[in-house]
């Protein structure tokens, strides 16, 4: 748990005088455009207190209203009231005769559950229905401890009239965040406060030392079975320095190192392989492929566990050149169902005989993905391209051009743009899918909908696979890279390589031009670079200033894409984006600003 970190600047008001003139600071501040405050212009007030006033602006709050706002669908029943109430009770007990007020609240800021001290001031909360559901979060009600502390993920202290509500301008309010320390998540906030002429810098430390109370009751309340897969997780941890993961049955835990490591696509097969362990009862260690990339030996320790459930602690170690780990044909076969991929799923259908649709948005690299797999198939042979696109230019010349290639046993065809095919032709050329006795993959890049006239040629495909968008296939990034670095050295025989900060700076980014976009992007990139190494500044500007200018691990570039994602498909809206995506609007104004996309 993080006290306020102490900056330069005024310190928090405690004279009725320095409230004052922060009333009348925040009288003008309100009435200009929060979009062009900035907190240099007011060195009277502290700068988070001046950055919270802006965002409650930018969210709309009204500085005079008393309202607080109710969540009507709120259930308070979680884990972390049940365990705080007897700690809030006795809170309740130690401010009787004070004048204060405690709330807990929960990750959304929430109100859990409220004691009230018995002072004739305090009395006056009482008359306000504290009932769980009240939110306190600061796109709602405007600064506040509360709300300040779940927004910058610090304990904080909001004094008299740097409340945003005018109303509120005659407490002192606080804010601390509880995390629980078996998963290390944000799980709510504790918040004491009072008049405003009795709060002090030094009430929030004891604000704090209540919070981990708090803390230290949610690890009690663990089951013995899960202090017993804690504890051993801990102990691993500390004996060994690489990447560490904890797998249980409803857990998945990761330590700092592992972060960076372990993707999102990752989780299921080291799941699976705990699973694996757990049944066997005995540890094992196995050799994977993540989905970055790397290959690494994988520890599997199971823990004794409760019957029906399952707990594992894996530590990942990188396998470098001079390393090599053993394992059997078993695990090989494995190794290679890891990633589940449309390459891997292509291959499989046209081994077994099988026609092949794939399906995705344009510039996706489906065309290539087929014709690899098809030359895979029959090396010795040519694919024949037969271009939906350009059947209108002759279409009984394309249509028969069609024909002789699928009904020869021998060929490999790729029919391409099969959106594209003149309507009167679907029926024949869906006839002529359905009895090829070639191997056939087809592509196209609409939707499965059945108003569409292509759904014939569609359907006569057995198999179906979906090609990902690049913005999804974070996993396969610096492969697809580098085959396209290795096909533009055909063109000039200059060898080159992207550098560690400039893949994560192209990962980063959203690819609406998928794979096309990347190779152009990849192509300007060499001619700009100087040496055979693309350096960031190398990149064109969207890509190698603007975004990323730190590397980002797997997980945080999931999340970085989905808010990208969820920004354009609401035009940029920010309150639409937060409300798509389930968060508040201080919530995503926070994550915009950790991904650099403020």
């Amino acid at each position: 748990m993080t006290e306020q970190a102490h900056t330069p600047g005024p310190p928090v008001p405690s004279k009725p005088e320095q409230w004052d003139r922060i009333s009348e600071i925040k009288l003008k501040v309100i009435q200009k455009d929060p979009l062009l405050l900035d907190p240099d212009d007011y060195p009277e007030v502290r700068r988070e207190v001046l950055l919270s006033w802006k965002r409650s602006l930018l969210a709309g709050v009204d500085t005079w209203s008393t309202a607080i706002p109710f969540d009507e669908d709120f259930t308070p029943k979680s884990r972390l009231a049940q365990v705080a109430q007897p700690i809030m009770n006795r809170l309740e007990d130690q401010i009787s005769d004070l004048s204060s007020w405690g709330f807990l609240t929960d990750r959304a800021c929430r109100l859990l559950t409220a004691v009230v001290g018995d002072s004739p001031q305090a009395k006056r909360m009482r008359q306000v229905d504290l009932r769980p559901g009240l939110c306190f979060a600061e796109d709602q009600i405007g600064t506040n401890g509360i709300g300040c502390a779940q927004e910058q993920q610090q304990s904080f202290i909001i004094s008299g009239t740097e409340h945003f509500r005018m109303n509120t301008g005659i407490i002192t309010t606080t804010g601390v965040n509880i995390r629980d320390p078996y998963t290390k998540r944000f799980v709510g906030t504790l918040g004491v406060h009072c008049r405003r002429e009795y709060g002090s810098t030094a009430l929030l430390p004891l604000v704090a030392e209540i919070g981990r109370s708090i803390e230290t009751q949610l690890l009690a309340s663990r089951a013995d079975g899960e202090r017993v897969f804690f504890d051993f997780f801990l102990r691993t941890q500390r004996r060994f320095r690489g990447a560490v993961v904890g797998i249980t049955k409803s857990l998945f835990i990761t330590n700092t190192q592992s972060r960076e490591l372990v993707g999102e696509a990752d989780e299921d097969l080291l799941r699976r392989l705990a699973e694996e362990a757990c049944a066997r009862s005995k540890p094992r260690t196995v050799r994977r492929r993540l989905s970055s990339g790397i290959v690494a030996s994988v520890q599997i320790s199971p823990v004794e566990q409760a019957r029906g459930d399952f707990a594992a602690v894996l530590t990942l170690e990188l396998e470098t050149a001079h390393q090599s780990v053993h394992f059997d044909q078993g695990d090989r076969d494995l190794a290679e169902q890891d990633r589940p991929d449309a390459r891997r799923q292509l291959g499989q259908a046209l081994a077994a005989g099988h026609a092949v649709l794939l399906t995705g948005e344009r510039g996706t690299g489906k065309r290539f993905i087929g014709s690899e797999a098809l030359r895979r198939k029959s090396p010795r042979s040519e694919v024949a391209e037969i271009d939906g696109s350009v059947a209108h230019l002759d279409e009984d010349r394309w249509l028969k051009a069609l024909q002789q290639a699928v009904e020869d046993a021998g060929s490999i065809v790729l029919l391409s743009h099969i959106e594209e095919i003149p309507l009167r032709l679907m029926t024949t050329v869906s006839d002529l899918v359905a009895r090829a006795t070639c191997a056939l993959v087809g592509t196209t890049s609409e939707q499965v909908d059945d108003d569409s006239p292509s759904v014939f040629v569609r359907e006569s495909f057995p198999v179906v696979v979906p090609v990902p968008p690049l913005r999804d296939r974070a996993h396969e990034f610096s492969e697809l890279c580098r085959d396209i670095l290795r096909e533009l050295e055909g063109s000039d025989g200059r060898a080159t390589s992207l550098a560690s900060k400039s893949v994560a700076a192209l990962v980063a980014s959203d690819w609406p031009g998928n794979i096309r976009q990347l190779r152009q992007v990849l192509a300007t990139s060499r001619i700009r670079a100087a040496g055979r190494e693309i350096k960031q500044a190398d990149l064109p500007a969207r890509y190698g200033s603007g975004q990323a200018s730190r590397f980002f691990g797997e997980m945080e570039r999931v999340e970085r894409q989905t808010l990208m994602v969820a920004l354009r498909d609401a035009d940029g809206n920010r309150n639409v984006a937060a409300e798509r995506l389930g968060m508040s609007r201080a919530t995503i104004y926070r994550k915009l600003k950790r991904y650099e996309l403020h």
